[in-house]
């Protein structure tokens, strides 16, 4: 049985979000949306703290074992590596671990994270059926 959780899954661009990383004791701090994608468990948001920018990656409901496959499935699916990332993050009220990738604000890179949100929702899709 797979343990569900609650997590708001209708955020957008504006709202503000807490978020933490527990492993180097850093406390959740508020954050604001500046993008959002949200496909199915998929959650993919670039936050700013009104100096600098980053983003995450999680998945809903998924164990950190199948977390580790859905990486490397989508390492091939998208032609760049994703892994799953040891460092867990508090997100809004949960922990979470999230997927990592490479990503610079330039052109080239551009399209990498919306391509692999959709990616990751379709991997995941075949993984979690919804009935």
């Amino acid at each position: 049985m797979m343990l569900t959780t609650m997590f708001k899954m209708d955020w957008e661009v504006g709202d503000d979000i807490l978020i933490g990383w527990p492993d180097h004791g850093r406390a959740p701090q508020k954050f604001q949306l500046v993008e959002v994608q949200i496909e199915g468990p998929v959650f993919r948001g670039r936050v700013t703290d009104g100096n600098k920018e980053g983003g995450f990656m999680i998945i809903v409901n998924c164990p950190d074992v199948v977390l580790e496959q859905i990486a490397d499935a989508a390492s091939a699916k998208v032609g760049f590596k994703v892994i799953a990332s040891s460092l867990r993050c508090f997100v809004d009220s949960e922990i979470f671990r999230s997927l990592d990738y490479e990503w610079y604000p330039t052109p080239e890179y551009a399209n990498r994270p919306r391509d692999l949100t959709t990616a990751v929702c379709e991997i995941s899709n075949e993984i979690f059926p919804i009935a």
